[in-house]
């Protein structure tokens, strides 16, 4: 008699940045089937974020027969089904059980290129299908893969939900701690549910998404001599009426592939990388800077 192991996927994590994704100021979800494929060909989450699942959830995958499966858009949980019925693990997940996973940060100019508030850098954010007992009855759930829902600054815990979730933690845990994905078998609604009324999974199984949108700076560019400018023509105009150092007429979105095309008296000018951008409090601008 032969035995066969089967897996089946339990859920996935999808994570997309449109700094890799978008190509200049062609967006991603605006390209069709072929350009999208050229661009997640070179997409691999690891340039900007290693996850991994805490020690607890380890031991509870490992008690489940789960697997965690990483791959270059997010990861995957696979679940050791039964041979009689392929939707129904062979280990019952209660209801309650809840997997969580660290999102840690492998780039340090994570936030110079995403669109989220610069002074919220070093605060915890939380994705979950089921909130926090902290946090209020408007704190975001994880979006579904179906939607186009972006990450933004709400999604960071409150004081004490930080305080909750961190002393889950171990001290190696916490460091270089962006955020921590917790998926939970059943969700604060019946569409964010892992598994069924019968603890079976969900069919299709669940598929949930963290979009993070690419930052948009003015970009500001130095010369070692007085420039022209033509008013309504050109893409960029003195700043302070100086004819050395001008500035974009409006900002202008970073990507890692593509060039958007800024006009000065007929040629084009450089981009910016992400590697340097400069708050201005006094006019609540970011800039990036080209030095020509």
């Amino acid at each position: 008699m032969t035995f066969a192991i089967t897996y089946k996927p339990l859920f996935e994590v999808k994570i997309l940045h449109l700094y890799y994704l978008n190509k200049g100021d062609v967006e991603f979800f605006s390209m069709n089937d072929n350009d999208k494929e050229k661009q997640l060909a070179g997409y691999d989450i690891s340039t900007f974020f290693r996850i991994v699942p805490t020690s607890v959830t380890q031991n509870k995958l490992e008690g489940h027969k789960l697997v965690f499966k990483r791959h270059t858009s997010g990861f995957t949980i696979w679940v050791n089904v039964s041979e009689v019925d392929e939707s129904t693990p062979l280990i019952a997940l209660d209801d309650t059980l809840e997997l969580s996973f660290l999102l840690k940060l492998n780039a340090h100019t994570f936030f110079n290129l995403t669109h989220l508030d610069l002074s919220n850098a070093g605060k915890l954010f939380f994705f979950s299908n089921k909130r926090l007992n902290t946090e209020s009855p408007g704190f975001p759930l994880v979006p579904l893969s179906s939607g186009k829902l972006a990450v933004n600054d709400d999604f960071i815990a409150s004081s004490d939900g930080e305080k909750q979730v961190l002393k889950e933690l171990t001290s190696a845990e916490k460091n270089g701690l962006f955020g921590v994905i917790r998926v939970s078998m059943k969700g604060e609604n019946a569409s964010l549910n892992v598994t069924d009324a019968q603890q079976k999974i969900s069919e299709p199984f669940a598929s949930f998404q963290l979009l993070f949108e690419n930052r948009k700076t003015y970009w500001r560019y130095f010369f070692n001599t007085d420039q022209k400018v033509k008013k309504n023509k050109d893409d960029v105009d003195f700043e302070d009426g100086n004819p050395r150092q001008l500035v974009t007429n409006e900002e202008h979105p970073l990507t890692e592939k593509g060039f958007v095309s800024i006009e000065l008296d007929g040629a084009e000018l450089p981009n910016p990388d992400a590697n340097m951008i400069k708050p201005n409090g006094a006019d609540n601008k970011i800039y990036s800077e080209i030095y020509m």
